[in-house]
């Protein structure tokens, strides 16, 4: 018996160490698609939520600025697709 009271918290310690390490935090930036828009023929860096189940191409309003703006993959260049509606971001520009 007082093996197992010196035992069963120090594998109690043991097992929440290594779950710790088992499980990623999911954050909001997670679920972010990132792309650029163009803006006055310029590229600016922008995070939204186009997840690219659709065949629309996914599109910002930007504050203080006039129309929406079609969103492009970094990678590709090809403009993302998504069935959400037109999301409003903060004007990336610097």
């Amino acid at each position: 018996m007082k093996k197992l009271k010196l035992i069963l918290p120090m594998l109690a310690f043991i097992f929440a160490i290594t779950l710790s390490f088992a499980f990623v935090n999911a954050t909001a930036d997670d679920f972010y698609a990132t792309g650029y828009v163009i803006i006055e023929g310029q590229p600016y860096d922008v995070d939204t939520n186009c997840n690219s189940q659709s065949t629309s191409d996914c599109k910002v309003r930007i504050e203080n600025l006039s129309g929406t703006f079609i969103v492009y993959d970094s990678e590709t260049d090809e403009p993302l697709k998504s069935n959400a509606p037109i999301q409003t971001i903060d004007d990336p520009r610097p």
